[in-house]
């Protein structure tokens, strides 16, 4: 007979999916495995801790690792620049010859820089005991990503974005005196989007984001089908939407600008 206490059990363990899996996946084949990926640091910068005694940071410390799975779903060739340790103490024992390892021809690297609390609105009424109450509240997350060609130094995409994370609140009270008996009822409900999940979406846009700056539009339109506008979107100036809007005739493709800059594009797959 065992004598260990059997515990509550929740959901089944599973794999993370986002909105954005279909749109990295879609890459998957387009890019050549000779483009080698690695990730710098992606620190939280905006300085918000979870409390004044506490050294935590707010927002989640593993930018980086999501960054990383990111690419790796994308399918392009990722090697490990996020901790070298065990490679750096093999060939300090004598048993590991670094010059071995893969050079790597583009870094990932950015941070969350905006973490804004935006004052909360709301409500309260009671008529006679009886009333609703509300409010709402906001975050603004914001980050900024680029790649670096790790050949010449020269920064050949770049993406920043925000997302705004809304916190709802809402009940319902009464109170009521029955036959000399104070009677009072309270419900209410509170929900707010996930503020690390939404992050790891935000990286996941942006990985996509800057991997696709990196090759004419013509190789990867149908893979930004699979995102929904209304779970992210770009629009602005230096943005693949630039792509998506310009004629090609009045702008130059990604790959015309890098070769003018003495770079070469991204490596990609020869079509079938």
């Amino acid at each position: 007979m065992s004598d260990d206490i059997d515990t509550a059990r929740g959901p089944a363990i599973t794999d993370i999916v986002t909105p954005f899996d279909t749109a990295l996946v879609c890459l998957d084949g387009i890019i050549a495995r000779e483009a080698i990926f690695g990730v710098g640091r992606i620190p939280d910068n905006t300085g918000r801790r979870v409390d004044s005694a506490s050294s935590e940071f707010l927002i989640t410390a593993g930018a980086g690792d999501i960054v990383q799975s990111a690419l790796f779903k994308a399918g392009v060739t990722v090697v490990n620049r996020r901790d070298m340790g065990t490679a750096v103490m093999e060939s300090q024992w004598g048993i590991r010859d670094l010059s071995t390892q893969l050079p790597t021809m583009f870094a990932v690297t950015g941070s969350i820089s905006t973490l804004d609390f935006v004052p909360a609105s709301g409500f309260f009424a009671n008529i006679g005991g009886v009333g609703p109450r509300g409010r709402k509240g906001r975050v603004i997350v914001g980050l900024d990503m680029s790649v670096t060609d790790t050949r010449t130094g020269r920064i050949v995409a770049n993406v920043a974005l925000k997302k705004q994370i809304v916190a709802r609140e809402t009940g319902f009270e009464a109170a009521r005196v029955i036959d000399n008996v104070i009677v009072e009822l309270d419900f209410g409900l509170s929900e707010r989007e996930a503020l690390n999940f939404a992050l790891r979406e935000m990286l996941q846009f942006a990985t996509f984001e800057l991997l696709v700056q990196l090759m004419p539009a013509e190789k990867w339109s149908a893979c930004a089908e699979g995102i929904d506008p209304a779970v992210g979107r770009v629009a602005g100036a230096g943005t693949s939407a630039d792509d998506r809007v310009a004629d090609p005739d009045d702008m130059p493709s990604n790959e015309e600008s890098m070769g003018r800059n003495d770079g070469s594009p991204l490596p990609q797959e020869p079509s079938a």
